[in-house]
């Protein structure tokens, strides 16, 4: 995470902390909060650009390119697990794996 970016969600957890009357042991909460709302906000304005091109290529006489879905660093991390679990052995691990022997050089 960007320096820039934990310094937004920073500020916006102590106004959300502020907002709630400052309760005690909801620092977690009030973080996650902030993350959300910035995220919220982010994709707002990647959604308003993206309409705005799209106008902007109408004028024009062009068909509107379309948005890429966001994803989170977390969902694309979780991704990325996933594959690698699923992902077979290959070559000469997968015939020692199949017949339990050890790879060849090993």
């Amino acid at each position: 995470m960007g320096s820039d970016n934990e310094k937004r969600i920073r500020e916006r957890a102590y106004d959300i902390w502020v907002r709630e009357g400052r309760p005690h042991g909801r620092d977690a909460e009030h973080w996650r909060k902030a993350e959300a709302e910035i995220a919220a906000e982010e994709a707002a304005e990647v959604g308003a650009g993206a309409e705005a091109a799209a106008g902007n290529a109408e004028a024009r006489g062009e068909a509107p390119a379309r948005a890429a879905p966001v994803r989170s660093r977390r969902a694309a991390a979780r991704s990325s697990r996933d594959t690698a679990r699923e992902t077979p052995p290959s070559g000469d691990a997968a015939a020692s794996a199949k017949s339990g022997r050890k790879p060849p050089g090993t």
